[in-house]
């Protein structure tokens, strides 16, 4: 029998395609003068935000404009994505070892050298992202956007289908066990979550903190084998005792978050069949009301 689940009637009203379009170039000016790890991130997940909605509305409203979403991103997107694992990768060597630990100084000067270069190609895209296309393709696209209210219905049937997809992606993830399968599983999870928290906002409300739990928890297993892969590539330059104290300290890491995840998407403890009931279609859920998309 399927659960009942409440719909939530206070919600964080920061959503739409227009409000994180704007965002969007409101945090690359940013970005311009201060290349912190924390502008740099915000960044990327605002231009995540605009690629997955441009994707979604895709789905029920055929548009040119939502693949020039995505194209006019993608450089911008991928250079901002390479800095940011780096920046993440020298806080997880700061984090798993003490200053004078074996690997730890050479580590952080080849991690380094790579953020200097990636921040070049990155503020290079960044000079080549067209702003005034950008402000014209969102007031575009903001009236396209406006034909499907929130928590329509053919949002909920987008967002059974991506709890689905993640689904499938976690359970052949707990089958692998790679690394590149859990990724492809966080993504998942990714998809979803910004589908339901931009496009169905009230019923998404009672799962907002597990989901985002388990995206980040499944974010800190790719920055982990993002650094397992660093330390692979520095392998020449540390030695015995070194590497294997390194690979000791990832793979305790990951155990750990791992295991939670598994433990939260399997078996009795599974929290998917009460995400599947909270997006369920059915006549006797009555909609909640519609938001106002510019209230923020």
């Amino acid at each position: 029998m399927s659960q009942t689940v409440p719909i939530s009637g206070a919600i964080d009203t920061g959503v739409g395609l227009e409000l994180w379009m704007q965002r969007s170039l409101e945090r690359s000016e940013r970005v311009r003068t201060e290349w912190d790890a924390d502008g740099v991130h915000d960044l990327r997940v605002a231009l995540r935000r605009c690629r997955t909605m441009a994707e979604s509305l895709s789905e029920v409203t055929p548009d040119s404009g939502w693949r020039k979403v995505k194209k006019s991103t993608r450089a911008l997107f991928r250079a901002m994505g390479e800095l940011r694992d780096t920046q993440v990768e020298r806080a997880w060597v700061k984090r798993l070892a003490p200053p004078r630990a074996a690997g730890r100084a050479h580590l952080l000067r080849a991690l380094g050298r790579r953020e200097k270069q990636e921040r070049e190609s990155a503020r290079k895209a960044l000079n080549e992202f067209e702003l005034k296309d950008w402000k014209k393709l969102s007031r575009k696209l903001a009236r396209k956007a406006a034909l499907f209210p929130l928590e329509s219905v053919v949002f909920q049937r987008l967002a059974v289908a991506k709890i689905e997809e993640a689904a499938n992606l976690l359970a052949g993830a707990r089958k692998s066990g790679s690394g590149v399968a859990w990724h492809r599983a966080r993504i998942g999870l990714k998809h979803f979550r910004y589908v339901a928290e931009n496009f169905l906002p009230r019923r998404f409300a009672p799962f907002a903190a597990e989901v985002k739990r388990l995206q980040d928890l499944l974010g800190e297993v790719h920055d982990l084998d993002i650094l397992r892969a660093e330390l692979r590539r520095s392998a020449s330059r540390l030695d015995d005792a070194a590497r294997a104290a390194w690979k000791e300290k990832i793979a305790a890491e990951r155990k750990v978050r791992l295991a939670e995840v598994i433990a939260k998407t399997s078996g009795g403890g599974s929290v998917i069949p009460a995400w599947r009931s909270g997006f369920q279609i059915a006549h006797a859920l009555t909609s909640p009301p519609v938001l106002n998309r510019r209230s923020a």
